[in-house]
């Protein structure tokens, strides 16, 4: 929605859903921010624009040229749009590293801190990591646990994209699958899939309240 103005109804009916899907994910009383946006990959590509800003506010004001070479990892089965989402901020889809998966389809988490590590050595920046809860070729789900240690230890944003698999969230027999995604900073997750929500719905969830506004906001006096 616009502005609360326009549209209050729906205005309130969005932060109520949104308020309640970050509280099924696991975060205490359904604390930080969302938006719908039109789809799994601008959700991808928004939490991308708010990790850099999170890690380096002033890329807003000065750009790109500002701040170090950032790297972001992913595992190889992961969708197409966390290289997308590089291309289309800037990032480049050269910064965006693949990391090895088991034959289920999952990353192996050994190869995402070595090439961590390996990434630092070169004096590039760390700055996301995007697991993926339910993959579209194996339906695999990211040991999401391990990850976030990794990314507590580095101080790297965790991104999990739950497009596909976040629905399992609501099942008492399979949400398992995504323990520790309580612990990441940010949430894709698509209801229109697995929930059967007859129009394309893509919310991103993020754990910091107030982050998502300091980074997208511009004041403009009509507003």
């Amino acid at each position: 929605m616009f502005t609360y103005e326009i549209a209050p109804v729906f205005v309130l009916l969005e932060y109520v859903t949104l308020r309640k899907m970050r509280e099924i994910v696991g975060w205490p009383g359904g604390a930080g921010d969302g938006i719908f946006s039109p789809g799994g990959a601008i959700s991808n590509m928004y939490a991308m624009l708010i990790a850099r800003f999170k890690m380096f506010p002033e890329v807003k004001e000065k750009g790109m040229a500002a701040i170090p070479r950032l790297v972001a990892f992913t595992s190889e089965h992961s969708h197409f749009s966390v290289k997308k989402g590089a291309a289309a901020l800037g990032i480049g889809t050269d910064s965006v590293i693949l990391i090895r998966c088991d034959e289920r389809g999952k990353m192996i988490p050994s190869d995402l801190e070595r090439r961590i590590i390996e990434a630092k050595q070169k004096g590039f920046v760390p700055f996301l990591v995007s697991a993926t809860a339910g993959t579209t070729v194996y339906g695999a789900f990211d040991p999401l646990i391990a990850i976030a240690d990794i990314c507590k230890k580095y101080k790297i944003w965790m991104h999990v994209d739950g497009a596909w698999g976040g629905g399992l969230l609501m099942s008492r027999k399979h949400r398992w699958k995504l323990n520790g995604v309580e612990r990441a900073n940010s949430v894709t997750w698509n209801p229109h899939k697995m929930m059967g929500v007859p129009l394309q719905c893509s919310a991103l969830l993020v754990r910091e309240e107030g982050l998502m506004q300091s980074c997208n906001q511009m004041h403009a006096s009509y507003l």
